[in-house]
Formats: structure tokens, C-alpha cells, sequence
């Protein structure tokens, strides 16, 4: 094998494909990255079982052939080559990689390519197609709000709930819900939970496309495959029963808050640097009449207090949250005004965005 290829698309490919790189593997193999030189392009791919991740970039491939690599040491000294092209070699020796550009010369031991797991999409007539954009704007608006505890496996994943022209993402963590739908065509009636870390993985993919593109989606009972321009994506499907969400969501509204998002968001930023050093890391909200007080107290810090103006429509009222669940979500807001629906000191609190019925967040006060 031997190929050449520019340094700035082999890095930003290892970037992608780094991510389904074992980090305990079960064999050695697992720790590797796939090189595959055919044509005119080089194909990379890393395969953890859980997450399998394919890239292609263009390259000038003088003989064909395929070979893995240690995916670590592979990232590392391509990230240190001096030229702007790299070129790599085994033709002398089918032991060892040889990796050079400008004057940087390195030889990686290899390993056989025939024992590495290569990914396949899914042969399955389960599937769907949804635009890049769309996707990455749900899985934007949802993936944030699972839970980083993984003995509760379900609650890591994101709901994808398909019905008739429908698609619905919905992630929870017990504490807060986010819940995204949006319109797609030619959808069969379904559901399966997606791991949040395979969400997270393909969101680079789907961001750096120049062009809105079409996502193909494969599922089995068990797995998934995403396939769109040079890369494809298997995964592993999170097995289990996720809660009825539907039953989470208030339906009933007290007090009726809507506000400036960008005042909102300044306000929550600037309580939250006294939050962080807070018990529970609480801010909390005093709606009144005209606007709402926000604050953070901290026996060891200070005090730090914000008031805002908005459109308060029923009763006043005291309460905290966990400061991180308000800018998580806040971080994901794009229109300019936003809804903040109230039941109670302790009651669910149901954030939206004006005009926008397709996104709605919920999350649970806290006891100060």
C-alpha cells in the first residue's frame, strides 16, 4: 500500500473516526484505526462494538491495500508532521507503516487488517431519511439533558419516536426532560433509544456539511446505521423501557412568565458565577408583578443578584433551580423571546421558545 493525502483532512477524519477507538479494549485490534487505500480516496475506521465510525477523504493512492494502525500513535504523529502532505508506505515492509512528510519520518508497527471488525450499514428494510440540519438541530435541542450516570442506562440514551410524517426526540435524566419533534416523510411507526454518546459523536459530521445533505437511517432491534457523504455510523441501541414522557410535561400553567432570551440568558450567567459556589449550585427566581429577581447566595462567596423586566401573567412566587439545568438549555434557545410556564414552588417548570410548540424543556425546582 502506498497513498498520499493532505494533512488538514486526515486530521480533522481521525478527529471523527478517534471516537469509536476503544479506550479498554477487549483486543488489540480495537485499539487501532482501519486504513483502507482504493481509487482515488483512503477510507478510516474504528470500531469499539458499541460505536463503529467510517470517513473517507480524497487521496493520490499509488498501490491499493489496507493495513491498521495504533489509533492513538496515528493521531498523535500526524498532528506533528511538518509538511502539508503526508505520505504512507508499507510496500517495504508489510510489519510496519512508514508515515513521512517534509523532513519527519516515523514507522508504526501494524496490525492484520483482516482481523479488524469493518463496518457495514445495516441491510434492514427499517429505515428512514431526514436531513442533516433537522437532525442535528434535534439531537442539539435533546441529547444535553441524559444522564452522565450509566447504572440507569436507559436514561443515557435519546428516545427517537417516529409516527406517520413525525419524528420526536425526547432525553431525560429523571430531573429534566427536553423534547424536540419535527415533520419528516415516509416514516413507519416506531421507537428505540439512541446512546447520547453516539448522538454527540456524529454532530461534527452533520455541522461541517457545506450543503443540507439526507441522513439514511437503519435500524434493527439492536442497532443503527446512519449513512451520509463520506461517512457512516453504526451503533449499538440502548435496550429497555423508556418513561412516558408525555406524562411529565404540565399541561396547566399558573403563572405565565415570557422575557427577553438574551437579557435572560445575560441574567442567569451573571447569578451563576455566585451559583457555582452555592449548595446545590441554586439560583433562584423571585417572579413578581413586572419581572423576575434572580440570585445566588453562598455562605463562603457573597451574594450576587439580577432583576429583569418581563410580562408576568397570574401569581408571584419563590423558586431554585440547579443553575446548570437553566443554561443547558439556554445554550440551545435561538429565538428572541422565550415562555417560562409555573404551577408551584415545587411543581415541573415548563421552558419553551415563543411561537415554537416543536421544543419544549422541563425541569424539576429544587428544595433551598
Amino acid at each position: 500500500m502506498k497513498f498520499s493525502c493532505y494533512k488538514n483532512d486526515l486530521i480533522d477524519a481521525l478527529k471523527l473516526v478517534g471516537k469509536a477507538v476503544a479506550a479498554k479494549p477487549q483486543t488489540p485490534i480495537l485499539s487501532g484505526i482501519y486504513l483502507n487505500a482504493q481509487g482515488n480516496q483512503v477510507e478510516l475506521q474504528a470500531n469499539n462494538f458499541s460505536l463503529g465510525i467510517t470517513a473517507k477523504i480524497p487521496a493520490h493512492v499509488e498501490t491499493e491495500g489496507e493495513v491498521v494502525v495504533s489509533g492513538k500513535r496515528l493521531a498523535d504523529f500526524v498532528k506533528g508532521m511538518p509538511d502539508d502532505t503526508i505520505t504512507f508506505s508499507n510496500e517495504d515492509n508489510q510489519n510496519s507503516l512508514a508515515i513521512t512528510s517534509g523532513g519527519a519520518n516515523v514507522d508504526l508497527l501494524t496490525m492484520h487488517a483482516e482481523d479488524f471488525p469493518k463496518i457495514k450499514p445495516l441491510e434492514t428494510d427499517r429505515s428512514f431519511q431526514i436531513s442533516s440540519s433537522m437532525l442535528s438541530n434535534l439531537i442539539g435541542k435533546t441529547a444535553f439533558a441524559v444522564a452522565e450516570d450509566e447504572s440507569r442506562p436507559v436514561f443515557t440514551g435519546v428516545l427517537f419516536e417516529l409516527r406517520p410524517n413525525k419524528i420526536t426526540l425526547v432525553a431525560t435524566n429523571t430531573h429534566r426532560l427536553a423534547f424536540a419533534t419535527d415533520y419528516i416523510d415516509n416514516a413507519n411507526e416506531t421507537s428505540f433509544i439512541v446512546p447520547a454518546e453516539t448522538l454527540r459523536s456524529i454532530l461534527p459530521m452533520l455541522n461541517t456539511e457545506s450543503d443540507n445533505k439526507f441522513v439514511f437511517v437503519n435500524y434493527s432491534s439492536r442497532n443503527l446505521s446512519l449513512t451520509f457523504d463520506n461517512f457512516i455510523v453504526t451503533s449499538r441501541l440502548i435496550e429497555g423501557v423508556f418513561p412516558p414522557y408525555d406524562k411529565v410535561i404540565p399541561e396547566e400553567t399558573a403563572t405565565h412568565v415570557q422575557l427577553d432570551t438574551a437579557e435572560f440568558k445575560q441574567a442567569v450567567k451573571f447569578v451563576a458565577l455566585m451559583a457555582k459556589e452555592a449548595e446545590y449550585n441554586a439560583v433562584k427566581f423571585v417572579v413578581l408583578p413586572n419581572g423576575i429577581v434572580i440570585s445566588a447566595d453562598s455562605q463562603d462567596a457573597g451574594s450576587a443578584v439580577k432583576e429583569i423586566e418581563a410580562q408576568v401573567e397570574g401569581n408571584g412566587l419563590n423558586i431554585s433551580f440547579n443553575v446548570a439545568y437553566i443554561a443547558d438549555w439556554l445554550s440551545t434557545v435561538e429565538a428572541k423571546i422565550i415562555n417560562i410556564d409555573f404551577n408551584g414552588q415545587l411543581e415541573p417548570v415548563k421552558f419553551t421558545e415563543l411561537d415554537n410548540k416543536n421544543f419544549i424543556y422541563v425541569a424539576t425546582p429544587i428544595r433551598t
